[in-house]
């Protein structure tokens, strides 16, 4: 077991202060947001499990434990810590980590079972996919509020004409994304340099299916991609599943890809000890 509370914490980051408390906000008016610069990183509105997530850089739907974890999306935290001046922002999840050890007695390990899956696949035919350009250096040090999901980050700005909003997605391995609404419930996300893991992390972020979705494709490299998908004609009244399973695989033929129904082992975080109310400041 990793009981993150046993860390050397001289060996761990750690923020140079920080102050964890209930949001005042009720359930259901809660907007989950990060904001982090140079010297400070702000959560609010965060639960436990979506904290473990983003330490952990992992999918909270990944995350088993005691079932309030799970149940508890009306208890919710605000978190204001002091980033030791210098220290790379990559290392924050790691501080988080040493915190929720701290504050939250957080203890966990990782396991790997045999679990269904939508495996992201090439089709036959192979791929048809564009090898990425150069890649475009993104802010280490990004402005304004961010939703936040283990370790993949939206951003919803308003445009300029006052016509609609931009959102990007990101994370390592997907690069930043553009997401964009079309005609008739047609989604498209445009990503200029993408890795197939990073395409599997946005399948299973942005596909509203119910089993994770994994790259099995065993391709590396980074591509430059357009995926486009209609919804227009799916039936929540029958099947909805089913019918979004197709919808996603036809954006995905165009690209040489598919997604199929499978069993493989998956990692998941086993959380074995957590409090429900963090420790005084």
């Amino acid at each position: 077991m990793l009981a993150i509370a046993a860390m050397a914490q001289e060996r761990a980051p750690q923020f140079e202060a920080a102050s964890m408390r209930l949001s005042p906000w009720y359930d259901g008016a809660c907007p989950q947001s990060i904001k982090m610069d140079a010297a400070r990183i702000t959560i609010e509105c965060a639960t436990l499990l979506t904290l473990i997530g983003y330490a952990f850089e992992f999918s909270p739907d990944r995350i088993q434990g005691p079932q309030w974890l799970r149940d508890a999306k009306s208890t919710r935290f605000d978190l204001a810590a002091t980033i030791p001046p210098g220290e790379r922002l990559d290392r924050v999840p790691v501080m988080l980590q040493t915190l929720l050890a701290q504050r939250f007695q957080v203890a966990l390990h990782r396991a790997a079972g045999p679990e269904e899956i939508y495996a992201l696949v090439v089709a036959k035919g192979g791929i048809t996919l564009k090898p990425a350009g150069p890649p475009v250096a993104d802010s280490d040090t990004p402005s304004g509020a961010l939703g936040f999901f283990g370790d993949i980050r939206t951003r919803t700005i308003p445009n300029p004409n006052g016509n609609g909003s931009t959102t990007t997605i990101a994370n390592p391995r997907m690069g930043t994304v553009l997401e964009a609404e079309g005609r008739n419930r047609t989604q498209q996300w445009h990503a200029p340099s993408i890795s197939l893991a990073g395409l599997a992390d946005l399948l299973d972020r942005v596909a509203p299916l119910s089993l994770p979705i994994i790259d099995m494709t065993a391709l590396k490299g980074r591509y430059e991609l357009i995926l486009e998908v209609s919804l227009d004609r799916v039936n929540p009244a029958v099947d909805m599943e089913s019918h979004i399973l197709d919808a996603f695989n036809e954006g995905l033929r165009r690209l040489g890809l598919r997604l199929e129904r499978r069993t493989a082992p998956i990692e998941t975080l086993v959380v074995d000890n957590a409090l429900k109310l963090p420790t005084v400041n």
